[in-house]
């Protein structure tokens, strides 16, 4: 039953990548003065979680944002923010649940179009309470405003997080 479910997620996942990819253009990108904003914006962004900032990383938020990962019970973290202030807690909470240095995001996929951003990946984290370690699929959309993340989608295998978690 759980792997049908995990399968199921993974085909929604994939379905949503496609989905994502079929809007972007399938030549060579040229990056319009737009789309250099958007990535140096992502760029620092991702720095920031890179570095554990949740101050930094809140402070690259607009002041209302749109915020959404699938939520889960046993992840404090997930669920829908509307505001910037919501952000820097929602890191701190993120960062609490795993060895420092465990996090590895290995992107796949980077694609840029006006001012949105698309990551296709895998990440990586080992969980501070049981040692346990996962690795699971994620895509990433990301639209930014006025040098500002005003909307943030996070799909990842929250089974494979809960998992590891209970």
């Amino acid at each position: 039953m759980e792997e049908t479910v995990i399968r199921s997620k993974m085909k929604t996942l994939q379905l949503i990548a496609v989905v994502l990819l079929t809007g972007f253009s399938l030549q060579a990108q040229v990056y319009t003065d737009e789309e250099i904003n958007t990535k140096q914006t992502a760029d620092k962004f991702f720095g920031s979680i890179g570095a554990k900032d949740p101050e930094k990383i809140a402070s690259m938020v607009s002041e209302n944002v749109d915020w959404y990962i699938f939520e889960s019970k046993y992840m404090p973290w997930t669920g829908h923010r509307s505001k910037r202030e919501e952000i820097s807690e929602l890191f701190k909470t993120l960062f609490s649940y795993f060895i420092d240095g465990s996090k590895k995001l290995e992107v796949q996929s980077f694609l840029v179009r006006g001012n949105e951003v698309a990551v296709f990946g895998f990440v990586e984290r080992t969980v501070k309470k049981n040692g346990k370690h996962f690795k699971m699929p994620l895509a990433i959309h990301i639209t930014i405003t006025n040098n500002l993340i005003s909307k943030f989608s996070l799909y990842e295998e929250t089974l494979i997080i809960e998992k590891v978690l209970k």
